[in-house]
C-alpha cells in the first residue's frame, strides 16, 4: 500500500468574509418575550372584568317599590342604653341570677339546694311586637331591637313564621307562627 501524500497547502492571503451576525431574530424573541409577559399581566384582570359582566343583571318588573320606612339615613337601629336586651323592669325576683356549675361533692345540703333550684320558673316566653310588614318581609321589635324575618325565619320567641296575611282592615297585617299564635300588627 502506498501511501499518498498530502498535496502541499498554498498559503495564499484569501480574505475570509465574515458574515455579520443576523440580530433580527433576537428582536423577535425579545418582542415575543414582552408581548408574553403583558399578556400574563392584563389576563387576571380581563378574568376579572369578564365575570363581573357574566353576573345576570336583575329582572326589572317595572313597578316601582316605594319603602314607607326610609332607612337612608339610618345610623342606629335602636339605642339600648346599655341594657344588651333586658327590659325595662327590674328582674322577676322568682329568677335566680347565680350562674351555676356542677362540683364533684353531692352532699345533703347540696342535694337540698339542687332540688329547691329544679322548682325555679323558666323566664317568660319573648314578647315581640310587628311593627310593619314591606314586600314579604315583616319588622318586628323586641327588647334587643328590631328585626326583619321572611316566612320560614325564626322568631325571638323560638317559633317559626307560618303566614303573612292581611287583617281586617285595609291597612292591617297579622303573622302566624308555628305555636299557633296569631299576632297583630301594632302602630
Amino acid at each position: 500500500m502506498t501511501k499518498q501524500q498530502a498535496a502541499p497547502k498554498t498559503t495564499t492571503a484569501e480574505p475570509r468574509v465574515v458574515r455579520s451576525r443576523d440580530k433580527r431574530f433576537d428582536g423577535y424573541l425579545k418582542s415575543a418575550g414582552f408581548v408574553l409577559a403583558v399578556g400574563c399581566f392584563v389576563l387576571p384582570f380581563v378574568m376579572y372584568y369578564d365575570i363581573l359582566d357574566a353576573r345576570p343583571k336583575p329582572v326589572s318588573s317595572g313597578k316601582k317599590v316605594n319603602d314607607p320606612l326610609d332607612r337612608t339615613n339610618q345610623k342606629v337601629v335602636r339605642d339600648t342604653h346599655g341594657r344588651n336586651g333586658t327590659s325595662l323592669g327590674k328582674p322577676s325576683e322568682e329568677l335566680d341570677p347565680m350562674t351555676t356549675a356542677t362540683t364533684a361533692e353531692l352532699t345533703e345540703d347540696r342535694l337540698a339546694r339542687i332540688d329547691g333550684a329544679s322548682k325555679q320558673p323558666f323566664p317568660g316566653k319573648p314578647v315581640f311586637l310587628v311593627r310593619e310588614v314591606v314586600g314579604g318581609l315583616v319588622m318586628i321589635e323586641d327588647d334587643t331591637g328590631y328585626w326583619f324575618v321572611e316566612k320560614g325565619a325564626t322568631l325571638p320567641d323560638g317559633s317559626k313564621l307560618v303566614a303573612i296575611e292581611r287583617g281586617n282592615g285595609g291597612d292591617s297585617w297579622q303573622i302566624k307562627t308555628s305555636d299557633g299564635d296569631v299576632i297583630n300588627r301594632t302602630n
